[in-house]
């Protein structure tokens, strides 16, 4: 069924008429043109008090609607259209210019997220086809302090934040809607409760240090679990972003960065590559086994799984602009790729695998990108010789597909600097590995999803 835009994102485009709403989240640039099409924000300078915040107070306030419709053409669990969207607001203050604390900064935002969106109903899929997707709630998400000391080699944040705002990051794959490009499948599946990853974020502290030009070393840590304890949805559990659970398993985080020809004057093309892994302290369930090392699949055993303690995996991800057009053009030609591997004994994926091209700057249109990716989600071999017991015990069922891979293609256009519009269409293959899910308890069939999203910043 076709949703109307929520409450609050109609409130935020009726503020355009009385001058008082914000920019988009993050610190945009200050507005110094007056053409309605050339400005950065919506909303403009507000005769000038935008800047006036910016520069001599170090305040940025953000308001950003993202809207989407959707459509299941094919397969999935059934044919269908939906609207989902995601009002941000947010407030970044430079404690530097504010109150003269060097270095220093402190961001804050909320989310009113509204609408269905397409997988759970229509797809079926364990990639969620949006990135915004999530059940309808009013929540806190980040809420932290950042201090930048040693000339600006060694960064520390803490606070609050999801994982997939800094770790397991291709900065290509950005522009890609489907969510396994911003959060990785593999932990999104395996971690409790999908891990501290959007709509829920968990208290954190994040260490970043620059050890020369190329390396970088990042270390984070965070509260394992982003959901109160309990049944039912975790997003409802947490329905505020105010839980702050501290008494939980740790999810810690180690990367080491290298970058190459990234100065103005630099021989050749940039890129960055990252080695990372992540480790879990809480206790994990065996795929196969219960306690006694009888098949779970066996209802002659006891039902309890067998526990592992810790979870983990590792991963490289790289990001190489393979071509670039020479004069003042901005455009070129980006790749970007992740492979992420975890043991298959207790996680239900235990291999992810993304890989995609970025056209930037296409047909002469400086601020217009396309996109054409694929993110491979591996089912372990474990789960699926489960599914294949408990069928053989049960008499019926069927064996999990060995994967879920998604196939995406995009498009950004910029209408104006702060309205963008983004055309996007992705096939899924085996939509939800075969699992028995809340929408079919048969295999579904490969599903076409259509869609657009809209993103106003006001």
């Amino acid at each position: 069924m076709l949703r109307s835009p929520s409450f609050l994102a109609l409130a935020a485009i009726a503020l355009v008429s009385s001058g008082s709403a914000a920019a988009q989240t993050g610190s945009p640039q200050s507005d110094t043109s007056t053409g309605l099409w050339q400005q950065g924000t919506l909303t403009g300078n507000w005769d000038g008090l935008r800047s006036r915040l910016q520069d001599d107070d170090g305040i940025t306030l953000g308001l950003q609607e993202q809207s989407e419709g959707w459509a299941n053409l094919t397969g999935g669990a059934r044919r269908g259209v939906t609207y989902d969207g995601l009002t941000t607001a947010s407030l970044r203050i430079d404690l530097n210019k504010l109150m003269g604390w060097d270095g220093a900064t402190f961001f804050v935002d909320f989310f009113q997220i509204h609408g269905h969106g397409p997988s759970g109903s229509l797809a079926g899929n364990l990639q969620l086809v949006s990135n915004i997707e999530a059940t309808d709630s009013n929540k806190l998400y980040d809420l932290w302090l950042e201090q930048v000391a040693l000339n600006g080699r060694l960064n520390v944040r803490i606070g609050q934040e999801g994982a997939n705002d800094e770790m397991m990051i291709a900065d290509d794959a950005a522009m890609f809607i489907n969510s396994s490009f911003g959060f990785p499948a593999l932990p999104a599946s395996d971690l409790p409760d999908g891990g501290p990853n959007y709509p829920m974020a968990t208290p954190f502290v994040r260490i970043r240090f620059q050890a020369t030009d190329a390396v970088t070393l990042v270390a984070a840590a965070y509260n394992g679990d982003p959901a109160p304890s309990g049944s039912g949805d975790p997003q409802l559990r947490d329905h505020t972003g105010t839980a702050f659970r501290l008494n939980d398993h740790a999810l810690l985080f180690w990367e080491v960065w290298y970058s190459r020809n990234k100065g103005d004057n630099a021989p050749g093309l940039p890129g960055t590559y990252k080695l990372g892994v992540w480790y879990d302290s809480a206790r994990f369930a065996d795929e196969q086994y219960d306690t006694n090392g009888t098949l779970l699949a066996n209802s002659a055993g006891n039902g309890v799984p067998r526990g592992h303690d810790g979870d983990y995996a590792a991963y490289v991800i790289a990001d190489q602009t393979v071509w670039q057009r020479g004069g003042k053009s901005a455009e070129s030609l980006a790749a970007f790729a992740q492979v992420m591997a975890a043991p298959d004994d207790r996680n239900l994926s235990n291999l992810f695998v993304e890989a995609g091209v970025n056209w930037k700057a296409p047909f002469g249109r400086d601020n217009d990108s396309f996109g054409l990716a694929v993110s491979y989600e591996g089912i372990g071999a474990a789960a699926r010789r489960y599914s294949m017991e408990l069928a053989a015990f049960n008499g019926f069922g069927a064996a999990y597909a060995t994967n879920e891979t998604v196939i995406e293609a995009t498009y950004i256009y910029q209408v104006a600097p702060w309205w963008l519009l983004q055309p996007d269409a992705q096939y899924v293959i085996n939509p939800g590995a075969g699992i028995p899910n809340g929408s079919s308890s048969k295999p579904l069939n490969n599903a076409l999803v259509v869609g657009v999203r809209a993103t106003i910043t006001f």
